[in-house]
Formats: C-alpha cells, sequence, structure tokens
C-alpha cells in the first residue's frame, strides 16, 4: 500500500490563510454585534409603537366601556384591520369579562389574560400589550393586544443576506490585499530562504542579496549577508588548513591524494607518466631532539625552501608529516627528467642550512615509483615509493632508489623484523657480550666493550639489521638506558667477586646522549648500581657531534665532571672535523676497523692510521685499533705506538660467564 502524501502548506501559506480568517472572523463578530443590536432596536421600536397604539384604543374604548357600548368596541376594534400585523385585540371590562374583540383571518387566542403579568413582552414570533383603561382614576378595564413579528423575520432575512454580501465582498477584498501584501512582504523572506537552501546545497558562499529595505528584513538580510562575509573569510582559512600544511605552507597528504589521483586520470587519458618520490630527511629527529622543535621547525621551512625551486610549477611538494616530504612529477615523458631533478634535490640538501648560530647538515634519502609501472592507483604508488626510501636508507644518507618488485619481499621481511624486534624488546630476548680490550705492548687486560646482541629464530641478527629499526620506531632510548643499567651492573658483579676493576665501555646513539634527561638518567644509574664513574666509558660517533656541537660538548663536559671517561669510536669515517677535537672533552680514539682491516695491504691506508695515532698522540689521547684479526694487523699497530687492540686476534665478544674466565686467566697470566 503506498502512503498518501500530505500536502504541506507552506509558511507564508500559513500566513495568508491566518490573515483572512481573523478577517473574516472579525467581520463575523461585528456582524454578529450588528445584528443583535438590530434586532433589539427593531423590538423596541415594535414595542413603543405597539404601546402608542394601545394608548389610542384605550382612549377610545373609554366611552364604550362607560355605558357598555359593546358595538362601539367592536368597531374600534374593527380599524386594527387595517394593520396586517395585529393578530388579535380584545377589551376586557372592570370585571374582566369579554367585552370586546378583533381576530385576525386565520390567527386564534393564544393567551388568556389572566396569565399575563408583563404589560408588554415577546413570546416567540408573537408580540403582547396589555394596557389598563382608566377614567379620572376609575378603572374601567384593560385591552389586549398581540402582533406577530412577520416584518422582523423579513428584515432579518434582508439583514443576512445584506451581511452576506458585504462579508463576501470583504472576505474577496481581504484576500486579495493580503495576498498582494504578502507578495511584497514575502518576496526578500523568500529570496533569503533561496539562498540560504543554496549555501547549504552546494557550500558555496559568494552570493549576497540586494537589500533596499530599512525594516527588519532589510536588517535581516544585513546580517546574513555579514554572516556569509564571515564563513567565505573562514572558510578560506579552513580550507588552508585542510589542505596545507601550517608549517611549511606546502599541500598536506589530503590535497597531495586528490592531486595524485587527478594525475592518474590525466596520465591515463593523455598516455604520460608519473613520478612519485618519497624523502626522508636523514638525521632530522637528532637535530630536533637535541636543538629543540623550534630549530627542527625553521630547518623544515629552509628544507622547503630548497626543493620548490628544483621542481616545475606544475609538480606538487607534499609535506606528508615530520621529515617526509611527497614530490608528485606530472607529465613525466621520460626517466632522464625524474633523474635529473632527484639528483638536483640529493645535491641541494646535502648544504648547510643555517638556522640561528648552528650550522646543521642533513641529507635525504628517496624512494621513487613510476605510474603506470609501478603501480595503478595513488596508494599502491606511495606505498611502492616508501618501501624503495627504505631501501635507500639502508644505504646510507643521501640515496636514492627506483622502486622494483623484489623490494616488496624485503619490505615485508623488514615489517616481520620490525614486529619480532617490539617483542624482543617487550620479552627482554636482547643480551649483553664484551669484547676485551688490552695492551699492544703487553698484552695486559684493560677493558671490556659491552655489545648488544639478540638471537632470533635460533640464529643471531646483526645490530646494523635491527638497531636502525629500533631507532625508527622509537625505542632506542629505552634500549640504552637497559643496556647502560646491564654493563654497569655486571662490572659491579666482577668487582664484587674480587676480580681486577676493569672499564666497561658502552657506546651510546647521539639520540640518546642529546636527550634533555640523559645526564640525570646516567647519573641514576651509577648511584643505583654503585659503580666507581672511572670504571664506565661512553662511545660516541662523529656524528653525534655533527650538528648539536654545544649542546654535545655540555652534556660530555658533565658526563668527565661525574668521573665517566669519554671515547669516540668510528674515528676517521662519516663526517670528520678534526676542528671538533679541540673542543671535546675526548681522552681515547677508537680507529674504524675499515683502516685496520686494510693494514699490510694498503701503503696509503696505513699512512692514513698511522696519521691518526700521531693526532690522537698529539692531542695526549689513547688509542684504541678495532677489528685486529692478524699478527701482522698486530705487529704494524705496536709499531704505530697504538695503546689498546681490540678484536678476534685476542678474544671475540664473550658472554658474561666467559668474560669472567677471561679476567680470571689474565690476572693469572699477569702474577
Amino acid at each position: 500500500m503506498t502512503e498518501t502524501k500530505k500536502t504541506k502548506i507552506g509558511f507564508f501559506g500559513k500566513q495568508l490563510f491566518g490573515a483572512v480568517a481573523i478577517n473574516i472572523i472579525t467581520l463575523l463578530i461585528m456582524t454578529a454585534l450588528l445584528y443583535t443590536n438590530f434586532i433589539d432596536h427593531y423590538k423596541n421600536d415594535l414595542m413603543n409603537t405597539m404601546a402608542s397604539r394601545v394608548g389610542l384604543l384605550s382612549d377610545s374604548s373609554v366611552s364604550a366601556l362607560l355605558f357598555n357600548d359593546q358595538q362601539s368596541g367592536e368597531d374600534i376594534l374593527l380599524n386594527l384591520k387595517q394593520n396586517p400585523s395585529i393578530r388579535y385585540a380584545q377589551i376586557y371590562d372592570r370585571n374582566n369579562q369579554l367585552f370586546a374583540e378583533y381576530i385576525s383571518t386565520g390567527e386564534v387566542i393564544d393567551l388568556v389574560p389572566e396569565n399575563i403579568k408583563n404589560t408588554s413582552f415577546f413570546k416567540g414570533n408573537n408580540f403582547y400589550n396589555l394596557q389598563q383603561v382608566i377614567r379620572d382614576n376609575e378603572y374601567l378595564g384593560f385591552i389586549l393586544i398581540s402582533a406577530n413579528t412577520n416584518t422582523l423575520a423579513d428584515q432579518k432575512k434582508h439583514y443576512v443576506l445584506i451581511a452576506t454580501i458585504l462579508l463576501l465582498c470583504s472576505l474577496v477584498l481581504a484576500c486579495i490585499f493580503n495576498w498582494k501584501l504578502q507578495q511584497k512582504l514575502s518576496a526578500p523572506i523568500k529570496d533569503l530562504i533561496n539562498l540560504v537552501v543554496y549555501v547549504a546545497k552546494y557550500k558555496r558562499y559568494h552570493k549576497r542579496l540586494d537589500n533596499k529595505s530599512t525594516d527588519e528584513v532589510g536588517a535581516l538580510i544585513l546580517g546574513v549577508n555579514a554572516m556569509l562575509d564571515t564563513i567565505q573569510i573562514n572558510e578560506s582559512k579552513l580550507y588552508e588548513r585542510a589542505n596545507y600544511d601550517e608549517l611549511t605552507k606546502l599541500p598536506n597528504r589530503h590535497l597531495f591524494m586528490e592531486r595524485l589521483s587527478q594525475a592518474i586520470k590525466n596520465a591515463d587519458r593523455n598516455k604520460t607518466g608519473i613520478a612519485v618520490l618519497f624523502l626522508d630527511l636523514d638525521r632530522f629527529k637528532i637535530i630536533n631532539d637535541s636543538l629543540g622543535h623550534s630549530v627542527g621547525d625553521q630547518l623544515l621551512v629552509q628544507v622547503t625552501a630548497k626543493i620548490l625551486p628544483m621542481v616545475r610549477l606544475s609538480d606538487t611538494v607534499c609535506r606528508w608529516g615530520g621529515d617526509e616530504f611527497v614530490l608528485l612529477l606530472d607529465n613525466v615523458n621520460n626517466s632522464e627528467d625524474t633523474q635529473f631533478i632527484i639528483e638536483k634535490i640529493v645535491e641541494v640538501l646535502s648544504s648547510p642550512n643555517i638556522v640561528g648560530n648552528h650550522s646543521l647538515h642533513i641529507s635525504t634519502s628517496i624512494g621513487i615509483a613510476c605510474y603506470p609501472n609501478d603501480g595503478q592507483d595513488a596508494m599502491s604508488l606511495l606505498k611502492h615509493a616508501d618501501i624503495a626510501m627504505y631501501k635507500a636508507k639502508a644505504e646510507g644518507p643521501g640515496k636514492f632508489k627506483y622502486f622494483n618488485t623484489s623490494m616488496v619481499d624485503g619490505s615485508v621481511k623488514r615489517l616481520t623484523l620490525e614486529l619480532k624486534v617490539r617483542k624482543a624488546f617487550e620479552e627482554n630476548e636482547f643480551f649483553l657480550v664484551y669484547q676485551p680490550q688490552l695492551t699492544g705492548s703487553t698484552k695486559t687486560l684493560v677493558g671490556f666493550e659491552a655489545l648488544i646482541r639478540w638471537k632470533c629464530d635460533g640464529k643471531f641478527i646483526s645490530p646494523d639489521e635491527f638497531l636502525p629499526i629500533i631507532e625508527e620506531i622509537g625505542l632506542m632510548y629505552d634500549l640504552s638506558l637497559w643496556v647502560l643499567r646491564q654493563a654497569c651492573e655486571q662490572n659491579v658483579s666482577w668487582q664484587q667477586a674480587g676480580l681486577k676493576p676493569l672499564s666497561v665501555a658502552v657506546n651510546l646513539p647521539a639520540s640518546f646522549i642529546l636527550h634533555p634527561e640523559s645526564i640525570e638518567k646516567i647519573l641514576a644509574i651509577i648511584i643505583a648500581t654503585g659503580l666507581a664513574p672511572e670504571y664506565l666509558e661512553v662511545e660516541l660517533t662523529e656524528n653525534t657531534f655533527l650538528d648539536a656541537r654545544e649542546k654535545a660538548v655540555s652534556v660530555l663536559n658533565s658526563l668527565v665532571d661525574l668521573g665517566v671517561s669519554v671515547a669516540l669510536d668510528d674515528f676517521g669515517t662519516g663526517y670528520s672535523c678534526l676542528a671538533y677535537l679541540q673542543y671535546i672533552p675526548v681522552k681515547k680514539l677508537k680507529i674504524d676497523g675499515v683502516f685496520i682491516k686494510e693494514l699490510g695491504r694498503n701503503e696509503a691506508n696505513e699512512a692514513i692510521v698511522k696519521s691518526i695515532i700521531m693526532l690522537g698522540k698529539g692531542l695526549e689521547m689513547s688509542l684504541v685499533a678495532e677489528c685486529v684479526e692478524t699478527q701482522e694487523q698486530l705487529s704494524i699497530l705496536k709499531d704505530m705506538d697504538c695503546d689498546v687492540i681490540q678484536g678476534y686476534l685476542f678474544s671475540k665478544p664473550l658472554p658474561a660467564d666467559e668474560a669472567t674466565n677471561f679476567i680470571i686467566e689474565s690476572m693469572a697470566d699477569n702474577r
């Protein structure tokens, strides 16, 4: 069954109906009042007329009653025949006996005189009047006269006819007048309603209403126009907030996805290509954490200013989030165009950025996915560009990689490894091993380096593989605290067992050292474990000082003040800057293993190692050679007067119990 739709009466229809109804009700009330007044007036006139007529009859019937002349009485009443409204008339003598009467044709006597109390009254549609006949204060009798009110009924009909005509005319005039008035008043309201409907439907705020009125409607239109002005201004601001990054003013994810989807449609239509570049700034997190978000924000603005001139106006540069940018290169005809832009971006971002008093060095890792070969939709292109970026990042800073399908397996492997790393951290699956450090001349044990290890699914995972993931997922700070505590507790355990006091070196990443609470945490661990600070050595890489020298130097000075020694690890690699050595309180340089492995094979390499040792000696630092594996390497290092040797030639990294035995054996050999 279908429901019958109800006819809806609009506001202005209701208004018109109400106005006409009020007019009709008013006219009806006025008509009723006039009608009542007319009836009362007519009755009063009839009563006065009949009273006057009865008075004349009374005067005329005096002699007939005095002389008991009934015929004269009959003749007097017979004159009433001329008045058709008189029903009947009766004269009674002093004994209240009927003396004479007149009855109009078809009428009957319907009232007994003794039942009459009022002298003049209406009963039904008839009028009755009784008046005494008195002569010189002598009661002679009375006269009763009755008249019909047919003339009143005629007058009523006439009045009703006239009232109906006037009412209909008034109704028509009221409808016409109110309709015309309503049209004039409702026109701006309807325009206002249409404007509101348009704005609500299309979410566009440019239309305005002409306002020529100064009344309340005009004030309402003026208010709506002002409101639309405000909305239009705010809508522009909201659009910018919804589609653009507040810091860099670049398109955000939402707007980028719209443009990428449109670019794919255009590429399909025009048979052209698209390249999506996913950029991640290398080492930005360290700068942001060490120097603060204000410096980090300024750096992002400078990076944006460097990237924009490298692309065309038709291309899109988006800040994806944090230190990630995504570029859309539209209408790409060949790979050379993309390659040129990528190389220019890598080159320009490698130049120093001056923020305040800091000279900040960053680089970028870039992943590239091309349409249509690397994805048929926006999400696929972004996903594959992101995968390629991680592959580029794994090869070191400042690299870029084009996506290929083989990377998907690697991406799945990395995601799986990330999940396992999180699980290993939560379930304490990591453990430490300790690699001995011996003097080069006497082979005396002087300390250990604590190294983290992880065994997953029955096989060891290289720290070079899982530590970058830990850094990326934000667990490095907590893991560093755990490593530091474990190493200190183990060293205290050896000393409490009566073994020779030794120094244990712990490699701490820049993200930990530059953390605002790093010194407090290190001190808390030293106090909690009871380790004397001189038996703790903190190893740092050169990258720690690259962009945050003042902060890093302040932290290192605080460590030295605590009694903790500081070593510079992997010296000679990365962004080596000899000028840093005059500022940082480092007393030990660790020569990177890549130089040690080439000793005896490459004279230039030997010259580099010798130069590093001479530099360290000149700065009154001790030198540690890492990754020493052969007697030839040891012999060369002894000739170069290298202080400490560390490597598989003496020992692999040892679990804690084996390291304990190594200390005992070393103590026995030196007796």
